[in-house]
């Protein structure tokens, strides 16, 4: 009953987060939000193309049929401009789910309008008024907006003027209280706007809507199903690895298990870990299955935990394809201060692909998990953590990794909760990049790239999974806080989220 629950709030958590505006104007200090990569940076969310994605009034992603037009001259002078939103407005009424912002850009490709944005202190700043057939005048606000600028990796939804440019296109979210209205009495709807006295030419400026964000797809079950609570799991001819961390209890007590240490080599001696199960009552903690592997993360170091499974050791070879799921729980203390790493594959040896170490194609390569720090509170996803890969390869044009966002309103984790996370990798042919990174979070892919090139000779291999938890960067925690793991399974097929006995 508790797994069905957890599935339950997550799924109407995410079908929740998707039908609000979900790009974000950021934080005044950080500058977090929307910009021409990320529709939120602080959620490490991508647009699926630089300078945003629309869709036009034939539902049509980056079509250029516009909903309206409206030709803007360039006179200096402060005035106001009123676009048309009248078929746009009830578009979204009729389609709800689907309403994100109206997407602004210019149509001829020569000039800039400046407008007012919402931060100016105005006697009337940006607002929506919808006339009705009862010749009723409703008005609704500008609850943020924001340009996309390719000169600007910071976001300028702080900014008190709002541009609308050939390269620079405008965001603008409306109170969505308008979409309780019937779409039949309204007679105009119009986007009311200021020019400042500085203008760069006269313009076409074109309404389209936000597109959504893309939706997830279908559960895909793997050979984990068969096995319900991953018991005997490691029986199955593909498993390589299946550990449940659980407890060894005796007549009179229990002791940590500590065989699933067996099986690692080069764990740290920073690392501070125990076995934790039903009797643990801190943290917020509650069990997968059984026990769990809590990983402390404190002020004395950056490792929370690290250890490397060798496939030479596991299975004789270095495979050139492998994959690895795990259950991962953010503990209700979480609060890092840096971004930080994740389990993940590697092909280290030693000597490239890890702390600025730079890689060449020919001495080494990795690809851990990475998590990022909490989305700032003025996203949508407010407290939610973004992951990702960090992947040292050999066209990153750096001495480090580069950092991979999964990039899905699914990969915002929340605290206290487990979430199956699960990785396929294979390496690349030599003179090809075709190296493929395949990421699912509970059973729902989150990532697929397939264009990756991990190395230039086929001496490289999987050497291991690199089991790693590290805060940082440079920085140490400054608190003591945990995660918590379970469930790990290695295998040469799809393993997919465990069916618990219940189900």
């Amino acid at each position: 009953m508790y797994r069905l629950n957890i599935t339950l709030i997550l799924l109407f958590l995410t079908l929740n987060a998707q039908s609000e505006v979900y790009w974000s104007q950021g934080s005044k200090e950080n500058r977090d939000g929307a910009n021409f990569i990320f529709s939120d940076a602080s959620a490490k969310l991508l647009w699926r193309r630089q300078l945003g994605d629309w869709i036009d009034r034939n539902g049509e992603l980056y079509g250029n049929a516009a909903f309206s037009i409206t030709h803007v001259q360039d006179l200096d002078t402060a005035r106001k401009v009123s676009l048309d939103l009248t078929s746009l407005v009830k578009y979204w009424i009729k389609n709800p789910d689907s309403y994100h912002g109206v997407y602004l850009k210019e149509e001829s490709g020569k000039g800039t309008t400046v407008f007012e944005s919402s931060e100016v202190k105005s006697l009337e700043p940006p607002h929506l008024t919808i006339q009705t057939s009862q010749n009723e005048t409703k008005t609704y606000k500008v609850t943020r907006d924001t340009a996309l600028s390719t000169t600007s990796h910071r976001s300028l939804g702080h900014d008190e003027q709002l541009l609308v440019g050939s390269n620079t296109p405008a965001l603008i979210a409306i109170d969505d209280k308008f979409l309780t209205l019937d779409s039949t009495e309204i007679m105009h709807a119009r986007l009311n706007l200021t020019t400042t006295t500085k203008q760069f030419g006269d313009t076409q400026i074109g309404v389209f809507a936000i597109a959504p964000l893309q939706a997830p797809g279908e559960i895909e079950r793997g050979i984990a199903w068969d096995y319900p609570a991953d018991q005997n799991l490691a029986e199955h001819p593909d498993v390589i690895i299946a550990e449940q961390f659980n407890a060894q209890r005796g007549l009179f007590n229990s002791s940590a298990n500590t065989d699933w240490q067996s099986h690692l080599d080069d764990t740290s001696g920073y690392n501070k870990y125990r076995i934790v199960d039903t009797t643990y009552d801190s943290d917020r903690f509650k069990p997968l299955d059984g026990s769990a592997l809590q990983i402390e993360f404190n002020q004395k170091t950056n490792y929370g935990f690290t250890g490397h499974y060798r496939f030479k050791n596991l299975m004789g070879h270095e495979p050139e394809q492998m994959y690895f799921r795990y259950y991962l729980r953010f503990g209700d203390n979480w609060r890092p201060t840096d971004g930080g790493k994740l389990p993940g594959f590697a092909g280290t040896y030693n000597t490239a692909g890890w702390g600025g170490r730079a890689v060449d194609g020919y001495n080494g390569w990795s690809a851990r998990g990475l998590f990022f720090l909490e989305a700032s509170s003025n996203s949508t996803f407010e407290g939610a953590i973004p992951l990702g890969n960090y992947v040292y390869h050999p066209d990153s044009n750096t001495n480090y990794g580069e950092n991979v966002s999964w990039n899905s309103a699914l990969n915002l984790l929340q605290k206290n909760r487990w979430y199956a996370i699960e990785q396929y990798l294979k390496l690349n042919d030599p003179d090809k990049s075709n190296g493929q990174l395949t990421v699912w979070i509970d059973g729902k892919k989150v990532l697929d790239k397939t264009d990756f090139r991990f190395r230039k000779t086929d001496q490289l291999k999987i050497e291991n999974l690199w089991l790693n938890f590290y805060h940082g960067g440079i920085d140490k925690p400054r608190s003591t806080f945990y995660l918590y793991i379970d469930n790990l399974v290695i295998a040469k097929r799809y393993i997919g989220p465990m069916k618990m006995n219940h189900q």
